[in-house]
């Protein structure tokens, strides 16, 4: 009787799994490098998860498939995408927006003040500023 048991119960575990649909996959940038704590949300939800340290994440929604899929994080352009079946999107890919193109090309105003012009240029302390670990004082 207990066999009979142990294999009912056996039998029923996928059926637990069934209640939450699943979608992972993994957020990286135009060089290949993970994006960290991009949000993916549902659309029209309020179901978020976050990229880790490797750019992946997993969302689950009792909902059934056919979602649409907001990503966001700041330095990229905000991308959509629809999902029609669950399991592994693989890379998403998301692009630059225009001020981090700017920097990456060398455009930028900030790029050419602070460090085109400075470098190869001695940087000038005042005297009374220097002192080395409290003992001498110039």
């Amino acid at each position: 009787m207990r066999i009979v048991t142990y294999m009912l119960l056996l039998s029923l575990v996928p059926y637990f799994g069934l209640g939450q649909n699943k979608i992972n996959g993994k957020v990286v940038d135009q060089l290949g490098f993970p994006v960290y704590r991009a949000s993916v949300e549902i659309d029209a939800t309020d179901i978020v998860a976050y990229t880790d340290y490797d750019g992946s994440f997993l969302l689950k929604s009792e909902k059934d498939f056919h979602w649409k899929v907001n990503i966001k994080s700041k330095g990229y352009k905000p991308q959509s995408f629809f999902v029609i079946s669950g399991g592994n999107t693989g890379d998403i890919v998301l692009e630059y927006d225009a001020t981090i193109k700017e920097l990456l090309d060398g455009n930028s105003s900030l790029d050419q003040k602070f460090y085109r012009n400075s470098w190869g240029k001695a940087v000038l302390i005042p005297k009374s500023e220097i002192l080395l670990a409290g003992v001498f004082n110039f």
